[in-house]
């Protein structure tokens, strides 16, 4: 069974219904609602710690609560402009209140992709004008390749959370902002499709997940060359026959943002994509002394990308390696390793495992 992931658009049935029929009805439709609305988010593995997967707002200011906190997101690609999905614009209006980084701002135009219908999933993409440009907050670039299949995507989203034993119906909420990383495995015309796999199996991610109801609209990143692009925007899931929205073995759909290029151009004026960070990719190494001079410790610092794993060599002669750590787990941050200065004379290597 397919699940939406904004909340809001339940709201509206609601509202509708109450108009049209008794009051006693409406009474056991607020309830209802109210239960149901506890449903959504970011989705984990059983075996992690949720820890690992929470992250700090300020890490990610670009990132805005659109209808409200856990109920859809839009994010910043433009100093005046915020992309979502357009079945989370369509529950928004003119002149909605926005907070970007803690600085007030609101809703100056809805504008979802022409083609978008109500009921329909293609062309779940829209842009929203800010009233105010953003100035404090440096906006995601949008990927514009075509390789998204077989690549690792983040997600960040906020809202309720759960892990893949009991999916999406588990869900509680707690308005903690998260992100989980997967594999695409199938692209199309509209949509980058990922598979929530079991612990034990071959193609999970250290941080696997999906996404789940409330987290409409967040990004899906792709990294590269040390820049995270937005190559898609959380729309649904959906499980085979005996699997429920959010367990092992559903799917989640991500709008493909590289499918769009040719409407989004047509209303933003996006600015250059960044240069490569080759500078911060390159590892450097430090060493402290003992106070009488010799040394005592060597400080190996070196980039990181979120969801690769990464393991340390070291070697006298360049031709036998022996680990000296692996397993290392990778944080879009530099990170940095100190090693005894005894027996590690000679090389230290980096590799991605």
């Amino acid at each position: 069974m397919k699940s939406y992931r904004a909340l809001k658009r339940s709201n509206t049935i609601v509202r509708t219904f109450l108009r049209e029929h008794l009051i006693m009805y409406a009474i056991v439709l607020v309830i209802s609602f109210t239960i149901t609305q506890e449903a959504g988010a970011i989705i984990i593995r059983d075996d992690r710690d949720d820890d690992d997967y929470v992250v700090d707002d300020a890490d990610y200011p670009a990132l805005v609560d659109l209808i409200e906190k856990g109920d859809c997101i839009g994010t910043l690609v433009h100093e005046s402009f915020l992309l979502t999905v357009a079945h989370c614009a369509a529950d928004m209006n003119e002149g909605d209140p926005l907070i970007i980084n803690k600085t007030p701002n609101s809703v100056s135009e809805i504008i979802p992709h022409p083609k978008w219908k109500k009921r329909r999933d293609e062309y779940d993409i829209a842009l929203l004008r800010l009233k105010k440009p953003v100035k404090n907050v440096t906006p995601f670039p949008i990927y514009r390749g075509s390789d998204e299949k077989g690549t690792s995507i983040t997600l960040v989203g906020r809202g309720v959370t759960a892990t893949g034993l009991r999916g999406e119906r588990g869900a509680k909420n707690d308005g903690k902002l998260r992100k989980c990383t997967n594999i695409v495995t199938k692209i199309d015309d509209h949509f980058i499709e990922i598979l929530f796999e079991r612990p034990e199996e071959k193609g999970i991610t250290k941080l696997e997940g999906v996404g789940a109801a409330g987290d409409s609209g967040c990004p899906a990143f792709m990294h590269i060359h040390g820049v995270r692009y937005i190559a898609g925007l959380n729309s649904w899931g959906d499980g085979p026959k005996g699997i429920k929205v959010g367990q092992y073995g559903a799917y989640d759909y991500q709008t493909r943002v590289s499918r769009y290029l040719e409407w989004l151009d047509s209303v933003v004026k996006f600015p250059d994509p960044p240069s490569k960070k080759t500078g911060s990719l390159v590892p450097s190494i430090r060493a402290t002394h003992f106070p009488s001079g010799p040394i005592n410790q060597l400080l190996l610092s070196f980039s990181t990308e979120n969801g690769k794993s990464y393991a340390i060599e070291k070697s006298s002669n360049l031709l036998n390696w022996e680990v000296l750590e692996s397993g290392i787990v990778g944080k879009d941050s530099r990170i940095e390793k100190s090693y005894s200065a005894r027996g590690t004379r000679g090389f230290l290597r980096i590799l991605e495992e």
